[in-house]
């Protein structure tokens, strides 16, 4: 029987999908492989027609197992940026990956689509290209507020794809920016219980407001108020904990709320 033609190419603006995702407390090298990008690419495309994989980003500055991706046969590309975060990061990986793409659209010819996944505009002139060689060109992008409504992106592939859908995690597409803190708030309180440091400790409501106002930036009446709506939408639950004979009231999320439980899990941990 003959081998099936390896003829996809995938380029992943890791660096971009990677801060894109992190707004929604998810791990492009999710543990579950509903969510797990690089495994559901290897399920869309099949093992057999993928030539290659290949990732950018600078990986001192972010935490993903290097070892996890090549083991999913992923080509790691360690492309130095600025070491910030947010608007003034630098991103220098797209910059390789066009290097890189237009390489293999000359060199190897047998190459009949290209896949990119980034929601850079400034991808469109390599979009352009490949298309305009006549090349199966696919974008995934995560269609949220942050990808530009001028782009039109679509216009220059043959086929999009939006990551909300393709990652399952398409809940979280239309988040208001009050929700967007409701989600960061019930991964924030799940993830200080699983500090070590905070073994057997209870999770007052001063210092969880306290703590609002340092990690989302928001005023004290907003910290308030998201904590209010957090009680009572019953996202959290008040607990007692007695520790040398006196006892300590906190909040814990409630994991018995069916959509605290989705968020936790999306996050990456495992909810029994």
């Amino acid at each position: 029987m003959d081998a099936r033609i390896k003829d996809t190419a995938i380029f992943i603006d890791l660096e971009n999908v990677y801060y894109g995702l992190k707004k929604y407390h998810m791990d492009p090298d999710h543990p579950e492989e509903q969510h797990n990008l690089f495994l559901q690419l290897q399920n869309h495309y099949s093992k057999e027609s993928i030539r290659m994989i290949e990732a950018y980003a600078d990986f001192e500055q972010m935490e993903l197992s290097m070892m996890s991706l090549q083991k999913k046969r992923v080509h790691i590309h360690q492309v130095y940026g600025n070491g910030r975060e947010g608007k003034e990061r630098k991103n220098a990986a797209d910059i390789q990956l066009c290097l890189d793409a237009m390489e293999v659209l000359y060199q190897i010819p047998e190459i009949k689509t290209f896949v990119i996944v980034s929601a850079d505009q400034d991808m469109i002139p390599l979009l352009d290209r490949l298309w305009s060689k006549g090349k199966r060109v696919e974008l995934f992008c995560l269609c949220d507020e942050s990808l530009s409504k001028t782009a039109q992106l679509h216009e220059f592939c043959d086929d999009t794809h939006n990551l909300f859908e393709f990652l399952n995690i398409h809940h979280f597409q239309n988040l208001s920016s009050l929700d967007r803190l409701i989600h960061n708030a019930v991964v924030h309180i799940y993830e200080w219980y699983h500090d070590p440091n905070n073994r057997g400790k209870s999770y007052g409501s001063t210092w969880i407001k306290n703590d609002f106002v340092k990690k989302f930036h928001v005023s004290e009446i907003e910290a308030n108020q998201l904590f209010t709506k957090l009680l009572k939408g019953k996202y959290i639950s008040p607990i007692e904990i007695e520790m040398e004979a006196r006892v300590y009231y906190g909040y814990k999320v409630n994991l018995g709320h069916p959509q605290v439980e989705m968020i936790v899990k999306i996050a990456g941990y495992k909810v029994s």
